[in-house]
C-alpha cells in the first residue's frame, strides 16, 4: 500500500528581474559575512532557496554574479550623486562628492568585492562605463553652473575623479593595516572623518584650477 503522497511546496513564480535581485542581495549578504573567497554559485543559492541553475542562468560564473553585484552598488552611488550633483546651484563641491563615496564604502561588502575583482583583474567594463557617468554627470554640473569659459577640460575633469575614486577605494581597503603601521590607532570614525577632511583639502586645491582652464 503506497504510503501517504508529500504535499509540494508550491513555487513562487518572479519576474526574471525579482529572480535576479533575490540572488544578488542574497551573495550580498553571504559576502559580507564570509568573504568573496569562502562563498560559492551553490551558497548563494540555497541561501535564495533556488536551484544552482537557476544562478548560473543568470550570471554564468561566480565571478559573473560579483561583477553584477558590484554594478547594482555602483548604479546606487553613481545615482546618488547624480542627484546630488543636479540639486547643487553652485559648481560640484569637492566635499559633497567625498561624502557620498565613503559612505557606499562604510558597507565592507563593496569593499571587499571590489578588492576581490581588482586583484583577480575581473572588474569588467561595467566600472569603464561607471568612470564615464560619473565624469559626465560632473561634467553637465560644471556646465551648469559655470560660465562657459571657466568649464573645464574634461582632461581635468578626470583626473579629479581618478584622484577621488583611488584614494577612497585605497584608504577602505588598507585602513585597517595603514592605520595601525603609522601609529595612529585603530580605523574608527574619527580617522575616517580627519582622512576625508585632509583629501577635502586635496580635491579642492586641484579643483580650483579649473577657472579659465577650459583649454585644457
Amino acid at each position: 500500500m503506497a504510503g501517504p503522497s508529500r504535499k509540494r511546496r508550491p513555487r513562487t513564480r518572479r519576474s526574471p528581474e525579482a529572480a535576479r535581485e533575490l540572488l544578488l542581495s542574497a551573495a550580498e549578504s553571504l559576502v559580507a559575512e564570509r568573504g568573496p573567497d569562502a562563498v560559492t554559485l551553490r551558497d548563494v543559492a540555497e541561501a535564495a532557496g533556488v536551484t544552482a541553475g537557476l544562478v548560473t542562468h543568470y550570471f554564468g560564473t561566480y565571478a559573473g554574479l560579483v561583477r553584477a553585484v558590484l554594478r547594482r552598488q555602483d548604479a546606487l552611488t553613481r545615482e546618488r550623486i547624480r542627484d546630488e550633483l543636479r540639486a547643487g546651484e553652485r559648481a560640484p563641491d569637492a566635499d559633497a562628492l567625498l561624502r557620498i563615496l565613503f559612505e557606499a564604502l562604510a558597507d565592507p561588502r563593496r569593499v571587499r568585492l571590489f578588492a576581490w575583482s581588482a586583484l583577480r583583474g575581473d572588474l569588467g567594463t561595467s566600472s569603464t562605463r561607471g568612470l564615464r557617468d560619473l565624469v559626465d554627470a560632473l561634467e553637465a554640473a560644471f556646465r551648469r553652473t559655470l560660465p562657459a569659459r571657466q568649464v573645464p577640460a574634461r582632461s581635468r575633469i578626470e583626473l579629479v575623479a581618478l584622484l577621488a575614486l583611488s584614494a577612497t577605494h585605497g584608504y577602505a581597503i588598507g585602513k585597517e593595516a595603514w592605520l595601525p603601521g603609522l601609529g595612529l590607532g585603530p580605523a574608527t570614525r574619527e580617522r575616517d572623518e580627519e582622512f576625508r577632511a585632509a583629501l577635502t583639502a586635496v580635491l579642492r586645491h586641484a579643483m580650483a584650477g579649473f577657472a579659465g582652464s577650459s583649454a585644457g
